[in-house]
C-alpha cells in the first residue's frame, strides 16, 4: 500500500480515535477515572512518522480533550518511526505493546501518564474493533459498558 494511502488512513484513525476518546470520557467509567487522574492541561501527541498525521490533545476539565495544533509543544509524544508502523497500530493489524517490543515509536515524556494514555485506547479499540480483532492485538479484552455502533455513532455525532 502507497504511503500516501496510509497517511489518509492514519488522519481518519486518528480523527476517530479523538472523537471516541471524547464520547467515552462522558460514557465509559473506566476512561473517566483513567482520564481524570490525569493533571489539568497535559498534552500528548501522536505523531505517524515524518511527515505522518499527528494527533495532538490536551486535556480539559470541561471536554476531557481539546485539539492542539501540530505544531504546539506537548508534555507527552508518542512519534512511530514510518508512517507503515503506525498504519499497522491504527489499522488493528499489532496491538501497541506489539510496537513497543518492535521498537516501532519512540516515547518523550512521563511513562506512566503515556501508560494511562494507552489503557484508554485500548478500551476504545474493544469498542471500535469486533472482538476477533481485540482479542488478537489486546492483552485482555475489556467488557463493553456501551454497544460498539452507539459509541460509532455518538462519535461521528461528536462536536469537535
Amino acid at each position: 500500500m502507497k504511503r500516501e494511502m496510509m497517511n489518509q488512513i492514519n488522519r481518519i484513525v486518528l480523527n476517530v480515535l479523538y472523537r471516541g476518546l471524547r464520547v467515552l470520557y462522558q460514557k465509559d467509567s473506566r476512561v473517566c477515572a483513567e482520564m481524570g487522574s490525569w493533571a489539568e492541561g497535559l498534552s500528548l501527541k501522536l505523531v505517524c512518522g515524518p511527515g505522518g498525521a499527528v494527533l495532538a490533545v490536551r486535556k480539559d476539565e470541561q471536554h476531557g480533550l481539546c485539539r492542539l495544533s501540530r505544531a504546539q509543544h506537548t508534555d507527552i509524544t508518542m512519534r512511530f518511526k514510518t508512517v507503515t508502523g503506525a498504519f499497522r497500530v491504527l489499522s488493528g493489524q499489532i496491538g501497541i505493546s506489539e510496537a513497543y517490543a518492535r521498537h516501532l515509536f519512540s516515547l518523550e515524556g512521563d511513562i506512566y501518564q503515556t501508560m494511562s494514555f494507552v489503557r484508554c485506547v485500548e478500551y476504545l479499540e474493544a469498542y471500535l474493533f469486533p472482538e476477533f480483532m481485540s482479542r488478537r492485538i489486546l492483552r485482555e479484552v475489556p467488557p463493553r459498558q456501551l454497544g460498539m455502533l452507539q459509541v460509532y455513532a455518538l462519535a461521528m455525532l461528536e462536536r469537535v
